[in-house]
């Protein structure tokens, strides 16, 4: 695929298609501020937000890091890809035709699209045979399993597709490849047929299990995840990891839950299938499961898509596996809850019971399952639940090491408003835990909120530098010098029409780009076969994305002229104007430096007595002086940038 060049309209296609708040909601959770989005950079570890996008610019700006683009920068430098590489991964998501400048790599491209919509064929097809076999007497058990033990009703099995795996070891390979001719090796990478561990041939994947399907958030077929019926281990089996599925990335029910997430601004996260399936069947709508997985970013990330407010409850069994996969969700997503980019609440159902059993018990189930996910706490005051629970406080060991677990989770919190309330908060709790009779306003609480305090307090060993100017330290000629390139490279890249014109300019005054950072990127522009581009187009622009690897100490530099924010774009709308000020500003530069040398020489031929020399030397001073004059009547704007 590296030797494919993709055609420039198949490139613009994809980059009119693209939306980056979408793009980048797979890998940060975005809060909407104003007209723009902002999260916690992918590219650096920090704790308060400074990733912005602007939607109307299609262009994103780290002010920690420098990181700055558009949605294919963005692809390349999160998953290390190559410009085709991105962008032939969008076309398929956008369902835009790939065409090539060569004909015959045509065929190559088909073949790498069309792997995964065989793929998405085949399940679908499986997922029918399955549906197929749960009605056929070799299905008779499984179905009287959803009917009586789960007490499905018919439009929830076929809302969900349930189906059956039956008990033969070739049955689902006999109808996939011999009867409907797909190939063995495709039906295998879709994760429903194995090679045999002794001979040739394959088995399929799934035997006698209760079939549920895995899908996409578009509703497409991706996996299944199968119920043993006869006691055989594991009680739960997945479909492998495959080109289209990632257990740790996919959320079931996710396709179903979507709209009502968006409408209730809020998604309940449950710990199997049949607790989704029975919340979705009781008209809960808004819930997904984990598939045999903790939590994870990449989950959180998908649904953050679809609520404004983050709030996501977790509701996981309540014994001893369930504890420990919240506790591993928590921690999976601790950066994004303490730097309040989220909003997780925790739920255990009463008596340990899950979802499933819980709303089956009465008529009002459903209420008290509404009931307690409103009033659902935050994850913080459910991790200090959980360090009390069981603790007698006026046991000294019991104590500390509630004292100890709570102190752990305070010193994590960076506002001082946040920390201040849980302080008091669990002081009182500790105080009232050894004596029912202590008073907020006793000597007990007060020994107890400050040895909290003590205990809690975080020292930044950092120091606390200022956000110095780029331009901190250096002259006020190597900042004027520096803004004129920028500007000058700026209007060359965004402007096609003026490109001659500015080397006419450059090549006229004879000036050079001194800073090494443009002087890098003018170098690699001429490096390009610049005269064949189709400027229309601006095909530099693509051409640079495709073949530049810029040094990374640069990119902080760069970004701004390869993606402008659009404070920057404002300096586009006079191009000519402006890149006619910024030569003459460059210009103004080199006389002074000139005038500077003619002065220094006066002194020393003095001495020597070369009147003719010194006579030279006056009368260029006079003529640079009056060009100097000239150039000041084309006003450089300096505004910042």
């Amino acid at each position: 695929m590296e030797k494919i060049s993709l055609h420039p309209d198949t490139i613009n296609e994809v980059k009119e298609k693209i939306d980056l708040v979408e793009i980048v909601s797979d890998y940060v959770v975005l809060q909407k501020k104003g007209r723009e989005f902002s999260g916690l950079c992918p590219f650096h570890d920090e704790k308060s937000p400074s990733f912005t996008i602007s939607p109307t610019k299609q262009l994103y700006y780290c002010f920690g890091c420098g990181a700055g683009g558009g949605a294919i920068k963005f692809l390349m430098d999160i998953n290390k890809q190559s410009f085709k590489e991105v962008v032939l991964n969008l076309a398929h998501r956008y369902q835009i035709p790939v065409k090539s400048l060569a004909p015959e790599q045509q065929k190559e491209i088909q073949k790498q699209i069309s792997l995964r919509e065989q793929l998405y064929e085949i399940l679908a097809v499986a997922s029918s045979f399955y549906q197929h076999s749960l009605r056929q007497k070799e299905g008779e058990e499984a179905l009287k399993y959803l009917t009586e033990k789960r007490a499905l009703d018919e439009e929830t099995i076929q809302g969900f597709q349930l189906g059956y795996a039956p008990n033969n070891w070739e049955t689902l390979y006999n109808y996939l490849v011999e009867i409907k001719n797909f190939p063995a090796m495709l039906v295998a990478q879709a994760g429903l047929i194995k090679e045999r561990q002794k001979g040739d041939g394959y088995i399929d994947y799934f035997r006698n299990r209760l079939m549920i399907p895995i899908t996409d958030k578009e509703g497409r077929v991706i996996a299944f995840g199968a119920r043993s019926l006869d006691g055989n281990e594991p009680k739960y089996l997945n479909s492998p990891e495959t080109e289209l599925f990632s257990k740790s990335k996919t959320l079931f029910a996710l396709d179903k839950a979507k709209k009502t997430i968006v409408k209730e601004d809020k998604a309940i996260v449950v710990e199997g299938y049949f607790d989704a399936i029975a919340l979705h069947r009781y008209n809960i709508k808004n819930a997904v499961a984990v598939l045999g997985t903790a939590l994870t970013q990449s989950h959180v990330k998908l649904l953050s898509r679809y609520t404004e407010s983050k709030e996501i409850i977790i509701n996981f069994d309540a014994d001893k596996a369930g504890l420990k996969a919240t506790e591993r969700a928590i921690k999976e997503v601790e950066t994004l809850i303490y730097s309040g980019q989220m909003k997780l609440k925790v739920v255990n159902i009463p008596d340990g019971k899950d979802a499933d059993e819980f709303l089956a018990m009465d008529m009002e189930a459903k209420e008290k399952y509404l009931t307690l996910m409103e009033n659902a706490p935050l994850w913080l005051d459910w991790q200090i639940q959980q360090i009390l629970v069981s603790r007698n406080l006026r046991e000294s060991g019991d104590f500390e090491l509630a004292f100890q677990g709570i102190v752990r989770l305070i010193k994590k919190i960076s506002k001082d408003s946040t920390k201040d309330y849980y302080l008091s908060s669990c002081a009182e709790l500790l105080c009232r835990g050894r004596s029912e009779a202590k008073s907020l306003n006793s000597q007990e609480f007060k020994r107890i909120y400050q040895s909290l305090q003590t205990a809690t307090k975080t020292y930044n060993q950092k120091k606390n530098y200022r956000k110095t100017s780029t331009f901190l330290g250096k002259s006020s000629e190597n900042i004027k010098i520096e803004e004129a390139e920028f500007l000058i490279l700026l209007i060359y890249l965004h402007c096609p029409k003026w490109r001659d014109d500015i080397i006419e300019q450059l090549d006229q005054k004879d000036l050079v780009f001194t800073f090494k950072p443009y002087r890098f990127l003018w170098q690699q522009i001429h490096s390009l076969n610049i005269e064949q581009l189709d400027n229309s187009n601006n095909n530099l622009l693509l051409m640079l994305q495709e073949n530049m690897n810029i040094p990374p100490e640069m990119s902080p530099i760069l970004n701004p002229v390869l993606y402008p924010t659009e404070n920057v774009s404002q300096r586009l709308f006079a191009p000519e104007a402006n890149f006619l000020s910024a030569i003459a500003s460059l210009q103004s530069i080199k006389l002074e430096k000139y005038k500077q040398y003619c002065q220094q020489q006066i002194p020393e031929l003095e001495k020597e007595n070369n009147l003719d020399k010194m006579q030279h030397f006056y009368q260029e001073i006079i003529i640079t002086e009056q060009q100097l004059q000239e150039l000041k009547n084309m006003r450089f704007q300096t505004s910042e940038i």
